[in-house]
């Protein structure tokens, strides 16, 4: 439970931070529910803009993951459905603009800043 309630925080704060940033766009948890905060995802605007914000990020020392490169229905286990290219459109989307920032419960405020602040540096 105390690791959850880190993770809430760290999140918390990220959202804080980041929601400044027009170029992505922050998790959204409705009211009334609760993440465990396993990854902290954002959307890029575009595919070219994510993979900016890796590169610039990977340049700094700060790792980024992209956890889910293909949708569920385009991943090998589910062949059998017969999905195919283009069925999803939404998920194909956020497939390609998606990806996690550095997320755990020890998460420093400065640790986060600094990642934020490199998010802003790129959007100068």
């Amino acid at each position: 439970p105390e690791e959850i309630h880190l993770r809430q925080q760290a999140a918390q704060k990220y959202t804080e931070l980041i929601s400044k940033c027009a170029s992505l766009a922050t998790p959204i948890i409705p009211d009334g529910f609760k993440s465990a905060w396993a990854q902290y995802s954002l959307l890029a605007e575009n595919e070219h803009y994510r993979e900016t914000v890796q590169t610039r990020l990977k340049e700094k020392g700060i790792p980024t993951a992209i956890y889910y490169p293909n949708p569920l229905h385009r991943q090998t286990a589910f062949n059998f459905l017969d999905y195919k290219k283009g069925d999803f459109p939404i998920s194909e989307d956020y497939a390609r603009r998606i990806f996690s920032l550095p997320m755990h419960p020890y998460l420093t405020e400065e640790e986060q800043q600094q990642v934020v602040k490199m998010l802003s540096d790129i959007n100068e």
